[in-house]
C-alpha cells in the first residue's frame, strides 16, 4: 500500500510526461514480439498512465486489439475496431461495448499496466488482483510500461503475484 501510495504520487509530478510517452510509444512499436504477435491485449490508460491510446490508433491499423473489462470480479479481454467502441467503466476506466471476447491467447502480446515495477519485473497494480489472477489463466508475453521514475530496486512479492517478461520504459 505505502508503495502504491508514493509512486502514484511520484507519477503525478513526472515532468515532460508527453517526451517520456512518445519514448515509450518508439519502443513498443518497434518491439520485436510486438512486431511479430497478431493480437495486442492492451488496458486503456488512465490519468497518470503511461498513453496508451496512441499505441491503440497506432495498432488498429496492422493488428487485432483488445481491451480489458471488469465482469464478475475478473479482467476479460474484447476485441474492438476503433476508439468508439470505448464507454466508461469499471472505476470510470474506458472499457470495450464489444462482446466478441478473445479466447485464443497464440500470437498474444499482453501490455500491461504498473503503477511501478522492480528490477526482476514484478509490478504493483491497483490492488485487486485483476491482471495477476489472468496471468495465472493464459501463458501469455507480457510487457510492462513504466516511467522510469517508477522503477524500484525490489517489490515484496508473494505466491499469486506473476511478473512480466519485459519493462519498457522511458
Amino acid at each position: 500500500k505505502l508503495l502504491r501510495k508514493k509512486y502514484k504520487l511520484i507519477r503525478e509530478s513526472i515532468l515532460e510526461k508527453d517526451k517520456k510517452d512518445e519514448i515509450i510509444f518508439n519502443k513498443v512499436i518497434n518491439d520485436d514480439f510486438v512486431k511479430n504477435c497478431s493480437t495486442i491485449l492492451i488496458y486503456v490508460s488512465i490519468k497518470d498512465e503511461v498513453d496508451t491510446l496512441k499505441l491503440i490508433k497506432y495498432f488498429l491499423k496492422t493488428k487485432k486489439i483488445a481491451v480489458p473489462k471488469v465482469e464478475n470480479n475478473k479482467i476479460i479481454f474484447y476485441y474492438i475496431n476503433n476508439l468508439d467502441e470505448l464507454v466508461s467503466g469499471y472505476f470510470g476506466i474506458l472499457e470495450p461495448i464489444s462482446d466478441e471476447k478473445v479466447t485464443n491467447f497464440n500470437e498474444c502480446v499482453c501490455i500491461t499496466p504498473g503503477i511501478c515495477f522492480d528490477e526482476n519485473n514484478y509490478r504493483i497494480g491497483y490492488g485487486k488482483g485483476f491482471y495477476d489472477k489472468f496471468f495465472d489463466e493464459t501463458n501469455i508475453y507480457k510487457i510492462g510500461l513504466c516511467y522510469k521514475e517508477c522503477i524500484v530496486r525490489k517489490i515484496s512479492i508473494d505466491k499469486f503475484d506473476k511478473r512480466v517478461e519485459k519493462v519498457i520504459t522511458d
